[in-house]
């Protein structure tokens, strides 16, 4: 843990001694030191075994989801439907169940592949350039609007709402959590994917199990002995299209059940603009409200239109990840808000929201000591002096 040495100067202990020889302050701008810095600290959080054991997750749910699939189509709508002389049946229930099915898998593939939110270059360029004129406080597990927090593991300040991803290796922008089912951190660029995931899997579940009920409970009664009588024509059934159609029963329920929880877990929370991490944050009202269920989902899925619905990054996006308006934002002369989006960008949007402080006077400039910056950093700016600095750490 950092202390103040007897002679006044910034000291660190263990571990921690990384944070001072690998802090920007200190990389003065190398990229051979960034790069190397990026290394070590960003991609050794998870072991070995725990990567083998969220790959095989994702691997088993994806394939019982695929299988679902399969087996509606060519099991239940091309042998049971038209054994038990439901062929009628079989063209809208196709178009029904496939729609949603083909939308969940392609929102599970684009969850899966696509970059969470890794904090931005610019933003560490930023962070360089303003130096300890930004405002950072330390990681605590409540809100805090328009200020940066230190990571002591990527040992530099991140973005408001940004957290340590432990299995992942690096902060992500707006972390929702990490989901173990897709093998991937949700964050603020793969959030829309997870949801519609969320949302048509459990359509493509619900479809597929009421659309096939009566035919399951024909087939458990005339396996158990119920039904005596003819239920399918003579000789159209083999038993192992029973057993498949039967394990798709089995599957379509247990992917509802997988999927009903988060579905109402996390709907309410996105529809409110906050994610699994802040859902228990109390020390203030919620600052990112928007006022309307349609602008909160909007600084997730983009301005409202068609894409909405199909698994696409935004057309238009809300935002970029490192700054995000509040509704207690201060208005200009035109009721328009101060840092606003459609005029500002980059860092120049960035600095009215973080509220970063003018330029010292050059006396100060001459007087700047980088590890006394990376002190406040770690602290904030009323600890940075203290003979008993806080213990403070990442919220992942």
């Amino acid at each position: 843990m950092p202390a103040m040495s007897p002679t006044g100067t910034f000291t660190t202990q263990g571990a921690y001694s990384a944070v001072e020889a690998d802090s920007p302050l200190m990389t003065n701008g190398n990229p051979e030191r960034e790069d190397k810095k990026s290394d070590s600290c960003c991609d050794t959080d998870c072991t070995t075994s725990s990567n083998a054991f969220f790959q095989a997750t994702m691997s088993v749910t994806l394939g019982v989801f695929v299988y679902e699939g399969t087996a509606y189509n060519l099991i239940f709508l091309g042998r049971v439907l038209p054994a038990m002389g439901k062929e009628l049946f079989v063209p809208p229930f196709f178009v029904l169940f496939n729609l949603v099915w083909v939308l969940a898998l392609w929102a599970y593939v684009k969850a899966y592949i696509s970059n969470p939110g890794r904090v931005p270059l610019e933003w560490q360029q930023f962070v360089r350039e303003v130096g300890p004129a930004l405002p950072v406080v330390p990681s605590a597990p409540k809100w805090s609007p328009g200020k940066a927090t230190y990571c002591r593991k990527c040992s530099i300040p991140r973005p408001e709402r940004a957290h340590h991803c432990n299995v992942s290796g690096f902060c992500v922008l707006r972390m929702d959590h990490y989901c173990p089912w897709i093998n991937n951190c949700v964050g603020c660029y793969n959030h829309k994917f997870f949801l519609q995931l969320v949302v048509y899997g459990s359509m493509a579940a619900f479809i597929g199990i009421v659309t096939s009920l009566p035919e399951l409970i024909l087939c458990i009664g005339k396996l158990c002995g119920i039904h005596e009588g003819a239920v399918w024509k003579e000789d159209s059934l083999q038993l192992t299209d029973i057993v498949a159609f039967l394990m798709f029963g089995s599957l379509a329920i247990f992917l509802g059940v997988l999927l009903a929880p988060m579905l109402f877990t996390h709907v309410p929370l996105a529809v409110s603009n906050v994610t699994a991490i802040e859902g228990n944050y109390d020390n203030m009202a919620n600052p990112y409200n928007m006022g309307s269920r349609i602008a909160n989902l909007e600084q997730i899925f983009g301005v409202f239109g068609p894409d909405w619905f199909i698994p696409v990054d935004p057309i238009q996006r809300k935002g970029d990840g490192v700054s995000f308006p509040r509704w207690d934002e201060p208005l200009g002369p035109n009721d328009r808000p101060i840092a606003d989006e459609e005029v500002l960008k980059g860092d120049q949007l960035w600095r009215v929201r973080y509220q970063v402080r003018m330029r010292p006077l050059q006396a100060e400039q001459d007087e700047f000591d980088p590890i006394k910056t990376l002190s406040k950093w770690v602290y904030g700016d009323d600890q940075a002096d203290l003979d008993a600095p806080m213990n403070v750490g990442c919220v992942a």
